[in-house]
């Protein structure tokens, strides 16, 4: 009887050490997002409401596309190293995917030879590095044909004539660049406007962005428009605008988000936006970059559901619509 309680003992002791040792396996692997894709967006610099908008884009992304989509950059505008050393730490974590917007197109090129080579797909957005190893580049404009049409715009209100200034953002950023040149293309076509120098950088900065108005304001007193291809160029020159007490007569359009000028376009002081949702932009750009993850191309002429039509060119650059905020619209809105 006592040999039996024994080999009955010794029975049960090996079952529950069995059923102890399987759980371990199961409680290693239950914990969320280890086995997740990972893209890391790489913008110019955070904390400016552009970028907090194309956070939120990353955000929702993230969560309608069951990846984790990350946002990052340097604190300070213009900031080259700052911003390769980010690209750096994401190639030393082994991330899937890193999407740039450069401040430098010719800084990011060896890094980006250095994570394609390492396997990490790298795509660029917002602004382009067309001479690297990036697979396409996500805009939401041709970026000189904008800088155009703020200039045809800006010419129009200013009646064809007098003298215009031009605000960009970061020296080395290729699509602000393009910006520019396209609003020095188009202003050839009104012989009656001229250019007021210098033409002004505020590194994505508000406050330079108002300074530097101020500044272009005294140098020249007769000043009829501003062209500001970045985000804080509109609401820093309409700051600066205001307090020349000059409101309505130098006339401002560009690129910027409709939160930051709601009220001088709705006063007069700003005229006209032409843009995209930032947060839209990175959203589609999250999308397309995952597809390809999974061997699925842009195509051109494919409609993305609460975005609109695509143009792929054979040169990897993908385009969203966008679209001309004035205040008669400024209200529908929300970013």
């Amino acid at each position: 009887m006592i040999k039996k309680l024994t080999t009955m003992c010794a029975v049960l002791l090996a079952l529950i050490v069995a059923l102890g040792g399987c759980g371990k396996p199961e409680e290693k692997s239950s914990k969320p997002g280890k086995d997740k894709r990972t893209i890391v967006f790489v913008f110019k610099l955070v904390g400016i409401p552009y970028s907090n908008a194309c956070r939120k884009g990353a955000e929702q992304a993230a969560k309608d596309l069951g990846v984790n989509v990350e946002f990052t950059g340097p604190a300070k505008g213009g900031d080259v190293s700052g911003q390769i050393r980010i690209i750096e730490n994401q190639i030393s974590r082994g991330v899937d995917a890193i999407v740039i917007s450069p401040n430098d197109p010719n800084s990011v090129k060896p890094v980006i030879e250095k994570a394609m080579a390492k396997g990490i797909k790298v795509f660029t957005w917002d602004s382009d590095a067309p001479d690297t190893q990036r697979i396409f580049y996500v805009a939401a404009a041709d970026d000189v044909g904008i800088g155009s049409d703020i200039m045809d715009q800006l010419a129009k209100d200013m009646g064809g004539k007098g003298k215009v200034g031009i605000m960009s953002g970061s020296q080395g950023a290729l699509n602000l660049n393009q910006h520019v040149d396209g609003v020095l293309e188009a202003l050839k076509k009104y012989p009656d406007i001229k250019l007021a120098k210098p033409l002004l950088y505020n590194n994505d900065q508000p406050q330079l962005a108002q300074s530097g108005m101020a500044g272009l304001l005294q140098a020249h007193p007769d000043l009829g428009g501003i062209a500001c291809v970045s985000s804080p160029g509109p609401p820093g020159a309409a700051r600066a605008v205001i307090a020349a007490g000059k409101t309505g007569k130098v006339k401002i359009w560009g690129l910027s988000l409709p939160s930051e000028n709601r009220q001088y376009l709705k006063d007069g002081v700003v005229n006209g936006l032409i843009l995209w949702d930032p947060g839209k932009l990175t959203y589609l750009t999250a999308k397309l970059v995952n597809d390809y993850l999974d061997d699925i191309q842009p195509v051109d002429g494919s409609v993305i559901e609460d975005i609109g039509k695509l143009s792929v060119s054979d040169d990897g650059v993908v385009i969203m619509p966008g679209v001309v905020i004035t205040k008669e619209n400024v209200d529908e809105f929300d970013f």
